[in-house]
């Protein structure tokens, strides 16, 4: 049974504490519309107007998580408090019918929410891009399920897009539940060889400088990732043969081959609750891909060749040295 928790931010990197006055959680799905406890701001707006922004948020086997509380309903509703954020789509993907039926019943009342069905045997690439071509902004946000926004984190997002050179893409930070930071962004340009800093997980978080300066990256997170929608179109979305991660990756370095402009904004921050490990098979996979495609230089070219093998070792060596089991199939 799902139970969603009334839950408030204090602040970027701050605790998230159950502050709202009826006691316990409402239970099950019956308390659905616990969902729409936002106002709308859609039913008092004109429907002819263009959205600023379209949050696109896939859901993909939602669950509860461990301490009994639902991610997704805690993202919905930060993606609604945002002012920028007039539109909201959904893409169900791959869950069970409660799930979806709840999705759809939140849809039906409220006009600023969309909810559209992707087939659970596609990549969630694919998915996102489904959200995409259904959505209607100016700006595209790509917004895991699993993240809450900051307050004021996609005007901030936005405003270090607005002098870039297009094709952009403006990525925030990513905070644990206790406030910690996580990789949401990789310096340096990427080539072939950033398949192995990213299979060892090799640190490359970009230098923190004072002020509200946006800083050149070579990737963003796609866990919080905005773009032009133009831009979007311009480079063709997601590569929906990644199986899972790694397609914002791809798409960071074909903005940057592109001419374009790739930033990192810590002044636009979200709060991940679950930050979960994916399977071996599928990151070499990712990863495979795209060293494959980014490869130029006839080195490159001869380790893409033999990418598929020397990423798995990599892994499976790292993952040994670090103590951790093998990962479950």
């Amino acid at each position: 049974m799902f139970q969603w928790p009334h839950l408030w931010i204090v602040g970027a990197g701050r605790l998230y504490r159950e502050a709202y006055g009826n006691p316990g959680w409402a239970r099950g799905l019956g308390a659905e519309k616990a969902l729409d406890r936002h106002p709308s701001r859609a039913r008092s707006a004109s429907a002819t107007l263009q959205p600023r922004v379209s949050a696109i948020v896939v859901a993909h086997k939602v669950r509860p998580s461990s301490s009994g509380r639902a991610p997704l309903d805690l993202c919905l509703r930060s993606a609604l408090a945002e002012d920028w954020i007039d539109e909201l789509v959904i893409v169900d993907h791959d869950n069970f019918e409660e799930i979806s039926s709840m999705l759809r019943a939140f849809e039906a009342d409220r006009r600023d929410v969309k909810v559209v069905q992707a087939d659970a045997s596609l990549s969630l690439a694919a998915a996102a891009n489904i959200g995409a071509n259904a959505a209607l902004g100016r700006w595209l946000l790509f917004l895991n399920a699993d993240v809450v926004l900051q307050r004021g984190a996609v005007s901030r997002l936005a405003a270090a897009g607005g002098g870039a050179q297009q094709p952009w893409i403006v990525g925030g930070r990513l905070l644990d539940l206790e406030g910690r930071e996580r990789l949401a962004a990789r310096k340096g340009a990427l080539n072939t060889f950033s398949a192995i800093a990213v299979a060892v997980e090799w640190p490359a978080r970009p230098a923190r400088r004072g002020g509200e300066d946006a800083t050149k990256v070579g990737a963003v997170s796609g866990a919080l990732m905005l773009m032009p929608r133009g831009d979007f179109e311009q480079l063709n979305g997601f590569d929906e043969q990644f199986d899972t991660d790694y397609a914002d990756l791809d798409l960071c370095r074909r903005a940057a081959a592109a001419g374009g402009s790739v930033l990192f904004q810590p002044d636009a921050s979200g709060v991940q609750f679950e930050y979960t490990q994916t399977r071996k098979s599928r990151k070499v996979q990712g990863l495979t891909r795209f060293a494959v495609k980014s490869a130029q230089t006839p080195m490159e070219r001869a380790f893409a060749r033999v990418a598929g093998p020397a990423l798995t070792t990599l892994v499976m060596l790292k993952d040994l040295i670090a103590g951790r089991p093998p990962a479950r199939r």
